[in-house]
């Protein structure tokens, strides 16, 4: 029997305390058992579909390909005018880039390996993306674990950090944006999410407790970061100090009981929460202030990293990126 439970969470308050209120929901799994969820009980409401209050059914949504194929698959990042950015395009450590429903033609946006020296064996392999504040692109480079920043025109390329107290950072694999300009960076192989200031120089880092998370995400509120651990089988979230300390996280997903790997995590504009679940195909989405899952999306290819936007999710995995319009 595979069992998933998921703590009913309330965002506008404090995700660090759980509902008081539990009532027990079922739903089948896809390996055939039984799963439990506990929700509290809620007056039910059926708003339009239309204005995105109502996740549609995965009958109901379309599925397209948008780039295919990549060399593989890694992060994916929108800019502030729309173009989508996608790591390893032609080879590992090119980030390409196309504007969507215009011509869909991709190009060349920049290649590290010109850039950045390989660090023994291992060379440029771009993993997370994400634009700052500024419009500047960030990358985790996973090959040389360095975490990049590139000028909109791709003519200057700043390391940001690649070591800590004297010891280069181990492979790093996403990264998020704080409201203040913050970036957290994981590095899964040394159990590390490293906190990072880039205006002060400041390094240094987020978990006291030993975590290998991949996929990272900043709550709507702004307070807490969401991080998607495979190798245990759950998402944690850390609620993030305004002070540089460590704390610990809490479990706020566990798929531990059913071997589930989550991968890469977001959110959209109404706080709902997006899994992307690897070698599961799948996507699911939950409401944390109702503590239930509300749908579950079938990819076709892997589901490794995700990001949301008008509407729409993009999943990167199996060297695509598919695109899910949830609504017009």
């Amino acid at each position: 029997m595979a069992i998933v439970f998921l703590w009913g969470l309330a965002f506008e308050t404090n995700l660090k305390h759980r509902l008081d209120c539990f009532v027990t929901v079922f739903f089948l799994s896809l390996l055939g058992g039984v799963g439990c969820v506990m929700v509290p009980k809620v007056k039910i409401v059926q708003p339009l579909v239309s204005d995105g209050d109502v996740l549609p059914s995965n009958e109901d949504v379309s599925r397209e390909v948008v780039v295919s194929p990549l060399n593989q698959s890694g992060g994916i990042a929108f800019s502030r005018n729309g173009e989508l950015f996608f790591a390893n395009f032609e080879k590992e450590g090119v980030i390409g880039k196309l504007a969507l429903d215009l011509n869909n033609t991709k190009q060349v946006f920049i290649d590290l390996t010109e850039w950045v020296s390989p660090v023994g064996e291992f060379s440029s392999r771009a993993e997370g993306l994400r634009f700052d504040n500024e419009g500047r692109l960030l990358v985790a480079d996973a090959g040389t674990g360095k975490l990049l920043r590139i000028s909109p025109t791709a003519h200057k390329l700043e390391i940001l950090a690649d070591s800590y107290d004297g010891y280069r950072f181990g492979s790093v694999k996403d990264l998020a944006v704080a409201h203040n300009g913050d970036l957290f960076v994981s590095s899964p192989y040394s159990g590390t999410i490293y906190r990072i200031r880039p205006d002060i120089g400041y390094v240094g880092i987020l978990n006291d407790d030993l975590v290998r998370v991949q996929g990272l995400a900043i709550s709507p509120d702004g307070k807490q970061l969401v991080a998607a651990e495979p190798e245990a089988s759950r998402v944690v979230v850390y609620d993030i100090p305004d002070d540089f300390i460590l704390v610990d996280s809490w479990t706020l997903v566990d798929f531990s009981p059913s071997g589930v790997e989550p991968r890469g995590v977001a959110f959209d504009e109404k706080g709902r929460l997006f899994i992307a679940l690897g070698k599961l195909n799948q996507v699911r989405a939950f409401d944390l202030v109702l503590g239930v899952e509300l749908a579950r999306y079938e990819i076709g290819s892997e589901a490794e990293s995700i990001v949301y936007r008008d509407g729409s999710l993009y999943i990167g995995g199996d060297e695509k990126i598919t695109r899910i319009r949830l609504w017009e």
